[in-house]
Order: structure tokens, then C-alpha cells, then sequence
């Protein structure tokens, strides 16, 4: 029991971080807020409604038909949705949801070291000093989803722990991957990666037996993740998608240049990294094996995220997946958790308390910080425009800021709305804009409709003047289905962004809109929800067989 009381600690100064913004009652809308706000309406309205639609969007994005969660963190997103509609507005959401990613980064983090045998008051320390990085307040500050996948991130760690131990966790490896994919599929691949040297470690004495382990590992990732594959797959083999936009400068967004403010939080992490190295290389002896190899594999992602590798050359040439990772700082999420896995084992090992007395004043100095920190980017709520770049406000800018404490959660996605263009179809190979196109063939293309959304589908009515050809302001995919009377119809032109053009009558026109992927698509659901079920009550078996 008494460990649940550094639980209870976390669970309070996760509260202590959302408190300025339940006081000042003022939001945090960063460039990525729209784009995952849109997500997460989707899946609660399908949640609240029963019209559920895994793969185009039947109520967020304008009602566009655009497929972004069944490649985006398809499960994690219907979580999300359930928040969305558990909070009730976009206020009481952002502030719920902050403090969920305070709480399960500081929670992740303390559970790893302490199955690391690290002592709890280190672990704690760490663990809230982790809280403060600017690895989970990416998302508190701009709501860059990578703080999600950054905080589950140590859980996912665990396993290394088990190969120090000479032991190979198959089920808890898999597992982890997986859920990293089901919610950031970016970090699951640097989870990947962490993965690796380690893994290579554990096995150059046991190749034989270490690769039949790796083999059912994989068998039982693919199970378990196997819907985002599919769902990639299916959708880039019928269609070019406009994968998130790539970054031809990526070396302007190095943590040692326009990334810079990720060595900010907290202000004295450049000091934790400069000591903890130096004390390192002072006891280099009576450190542990594994606390060095921690520093070097940290140090690796410290390097990628840096302008010293060519990052801009890399895009230039079109080095495979380099354009996927668009900003080099993205490596220091990785480093952030590994560095300080490596300080808390560095710590445990001196056995120094004027160490853990040292961190502990850190730790005070940078929840100070971050309360400072959250309190001024408050302030800018009513100060700041919300217009930006691809960015349009529909209303008043008050009535806009006013719209995200209504009850009517779709009030705010319409006064606010971004033209963000990923994973849309490329049907042209043109060199227009993406933003500028959906900005004009969707956004400005809205007036005339009516949508209602029955029996899984989205359907659009008008009245026409005269009968003609009408551009509809949908996207069209390869399996994407547009019906009229119980009949397809076949689109006479479909726009660079996939946006069809189809006949009209003179008078009230309705057509029905749905995506009607493959059969199989049904079998490898079914597969992927029977891997969990079964992996979850093995899990649950051996809990309580423990416990026994």
C-alpha cells in the first residue's frame, strides 16, 4: 500500500498543473488543436449517435468524408472520443485531457523505475520532473499528439528491463508496440528502435533461441495491431494519399536551432543533462552496465535530433520515411525518457543521498516553472487572434473563444476551421497548394447542403435551380460510394483532392455517402479484437496467478 501513496503524490500535482487553467477559465488553442479536436468530435458523435464509420469521417472535418483516424491512431482516438463526450465541452475536455497526460506520464514513468528497482523517492522525483518536460506539454501547450504516445512511452519501456534480466517479456513486447501504434505510430517506430540495441545485447550469446522469441513476438504484434496495417495498406494501394506535409527546412526544427524551446522545459533541464553526464563519466566505474548503455542509446537520439545530422539533404534526396518525421526535434521525446531513465538509475547506483536531496530541489524548482509556464500562455487566450495561416474564423473572434464552452461541441469546429490537407486522395499530379485547394472546394463549398447523418452513412441534400453538374463538397475515395435512389453514382470529374462532380435535377437532389472497404476487412477486424480479448485475459490470468 505504501507505494500507492507516490501514486496518490503524481495524481495531485498532475491536479496542481490544470489548476491555473480551472482558475483563469481560459484555453490553450496551439496549431494542432483543430485537427485533433475534429478526430475526436468524430469518434464521439459515432460514439453518442451509433452511426459508426471506421474509415471516412461522417462528422468531423466538415462532414467531408475524409479518412484520417483509421491511419491515425484509430482505437486511441475512439478513447479520446469518449473523453470528448464525458467532458461535455472543449473547455472541460482540454483541461480533463491535460490532466490525463500529466497523470499517465508521471504514473508510466515512476512504474519503470521502480520495476527497475530504483527507489521510490528517486523514482517520484523523476517522474515529476518528466511531467514538466516539453515532451508531455507539447500537447498542454500546442496539442501536438506526440505528448500521448511520449507518455506511455516508459510503460512501453519495461521490457528492457526483463532483457537486462537476460529474460525475453514476448507477450509484454508485443503488447507494447502495439498500443503504441494504436495511438502514435511515429513513436512506435522509435520504440522500435529503442528496442533493437538492447535486443542485440541480450541475444549475441542466445542468437538462435533470441530469434524464434523475436519471430512470436512479431507474429503476435501483427495480430494485435494488424487494423492500422490493413488500413494503410488498403488505402495507399487504391489511392495516392497527401501524407502530412514535408518539411524541405527539417533542420530549421533541430533542438539546436528553431527547436531550441524543447531545452526549455523546464528551464533547468540543460543542467540536468550536463550533470548527470559529468557525474556519469566521474564514477564511470561504479556505474552499471546498463545505466551506460542507457546514456549512449539516449545520446544517439539526443544526436538525431540535432541539425548536425543533413536533414535537409536527406529530404532533398528522398531518403525512404526521413519526410514522415518532418522535425528533427520529435528525436528528443524519445531522448527525454531514456536520459531520465538514465539519471534515475544513475542516482540509485551512487547511492548518494545528497543526490536524491539534489533532486528534489530540481523538482520543486521545476513544478514552480511549469505553473509559470502554463499561467502565462493562459493569459494570451484573449490576447492572441485565432486567425492564422490556413486558419479562418467564421464569427466575432469573442463568439469564436466563447463557442469551445458550448455544450454544442460542433459550435466551435464551425466558427474555427483549419484547411489542414492530410491523408487526402491525390488525384492530379499537380502542383497546387493542398491547404488552398480544400480551402476552396470544401470550407467555401458548404452553404448549399444539408447533411444528416442515418444508418451509418452521410447524406447530402440540395435544391437545384436547374438540373447540371454540382461539385460536392465530399472527398472521394477508391472505395468511397456515392448512392442516389439506391443506385451508384459514378462521379463525371473528380477534383486533384479527390472532390467529385456529379449530375443534378432541377429540385431537391439527395445523395448517400459511404466507404465500403473489401470482406476481408470484416475477418481481420474480428482477428484484431480476439488478439486483445485473448491477450488481455492472459494478462489477467497471470496477475492473479501472482497474487495466488
Amino acid at each position: 500500500m505504501k507505494r500507492y501513496r507516490y501514486y496518490l503524490i503524481i495524481f495531485l500535482i498532475a491536479g496542481l498543473f490544470v489548476l491555473p487553467q480551472l482558475w483563469t477559465q481560459k484555453m490553450i488553442l496551439g496549431a494542432d488543436a483543430l485537427f485533433h479536436y475534429n478526430r475526436f468530435y468524430e469518434t464521439a458523435e459515432q460514439i453518442r449517435t451509433g452511426n459508426f464509420s471506421y474509415f471516412i469521417s461522417l462528422f468531423g472535418f466538415q462532414q467531408s468524408g475524409r479518412i484520417v483516424n483509421a491511419v491515425y491512431g484509430p482505437l486511441f482516438s475512439y478513447i479520446q472520443g469518449g473523453l470528448v463526450l464525458l467532458a461535455g465541452t472543449w473547455f472541460r475536455y482540454q483541461v480533463l485531457s491535460n490532466f490525463l497526460v500529466y497523470l499517465l506520464a508521471g504514473c508510466s514513468l515512476f512504474k519503470l523505475l521502480t520495476y527497475d528497482k530504483v527507489k521510490e523517492s528517486t523514482a517520484l522525483f523523476t517522474a515529476i520532473i518528466f511531467m514538466t518536460t516539453y515532451s508531455v506539454n507539447y500537447w498542454v501547450l500546442n496539442q501536438g499528439f506526440t505528448s500521448w504516445g511520449t507518455s506511455l512511452l516508459p510503460l512501453c519501456l519495461i521490457p528492457l528491463v526483463d532483457l537486462k534480466n537476460q529474460h525475453f517479456p514476448i507477450v509484454k513486447v508485443a503488447l507494447s508496440m502495439a498500443l503504441m501504434t494504436q495511438v502514435h505510430t511515429l513513436t512506435a517506430m522509435m520504440l522500435g528502435l529503442i528496442y533493437f540495441p538492447f535486443f542485440v545485447v541480450y541475444a549475441r550469446k542466445r542468437w538462435g533461441v533470441a530469434l524464434i522469441e523475436l519471430a512470436k513476438t512479431i507474429g503476435l504484434y501483427a495480430c494485435l495491431s494488424i487494423n492500422v496495417w490493413i488500413s494503410l495498406f488498403l488505402i495507399n494501394t487504391g489511392d495516392q494519399l497527401k501524407m502530412p506535409f514535408t518539411n524541405p527546412q527539417m533542420s530549421e526544427k533541430a533542438i539546436d536551432l528553431g527547436g531550441a524551446y524543447w531545452l526549455h522545459y523546464p528551464r533547468i533541464l540543460r543542467l540536468l543533462l550536463i550533470v548527470g553526464f559529468l557525474l556519469c563519466l566521474i564514477n564511470w566505474h561504479k556505474v552499471q552496465r546498463f545505466t551506460k548503455q542507457l546514456l549512449i542509446f539516449s545520446g544517439i537520439f539526443f544526436f538525431l535530433s540535432t541539425s548536425l545530422i543533413p536533414w535537409d539533404w536527406f529530404v532533398a534526396h528522398q531518403v525512404p520515411l526521413v519526410s514522415l518525421i518532418q522535425f528533427p526535434f520529435r528525436f528528443f521525446a524519445p531522448f527525454t525518457v531514456l536520459f531520465l531513465f538514465f539519471l534515475a538509475s544513475l542516482i540509485n547506483d551512487l547511492a548518494e543521498k545528497k543526490a536524491v536531496y539534489a533532486l528534489l530541489l530540481m523538482t520543486i524548482i521545476t513544478v514552480g516553472q511549469n505553473l509559470q509556464v502554463m499561467t502565462h500562455d493562459l493569459n494570451q487566450w484573449d490576447q492572441r487572434s485565432l486567425v492564422s495561416k490556413h486558419t479562418f474564423v467564421r464569427t466575432s473572434e469573442k463568439a469564436a473563444r466563447q463557442s469551445f464552452y458550448d455544450s454544442d461541441l460542433e459550435k466551435a469546429l464551425k466558427a474555427v476551421e483549419k484547411s489542414s490537407p492530410d491523408y487526402l486522395p491525390i488525384y492530379h499530379d499537380d502542383a497546387k497548394n493542398k491547404y488552398v485547394s480544400y480551402e476552396k472546394q470544401i470550407l467555401a463549398n458548404q452553404t448549399n447542403f444539408a447533411r444528416t447523418v442515418k444508418n451509418n452513412q452521410l447524406e447530402l441534400t440540395w435544391n437545384a435551380k436547374k438540373a447540371g453538374t454540382v461539385q460536392l463538397p465530399v472527398i472521394v475515395y477508391q472505395n468511397t460510394k456515392i448512392v442516389e435512389n439506391n443506385r451508384e453514382v459514378t462521379p463525371s470529374a473528380l477534383s486533384n483532392i479527390g472532390v467529385p462532380t456529379v449530375k443534378q435535377k432541377s429540385g431537391k437532389n439527395t445523395v448517400r455517402v459511404h466507404y465500403d472497404p473489401p470482406n476481408y476487412i470484416v475477418a481481420v477486424f474480428v482477428l484484431c479484437a480476439l488478439s486483445w480479448l485473448t491477450t488481455f485475459l492472459w494478462c489477467l490470468y497471470h496477475f492473479f496467478t501472482k497474487l495466488g
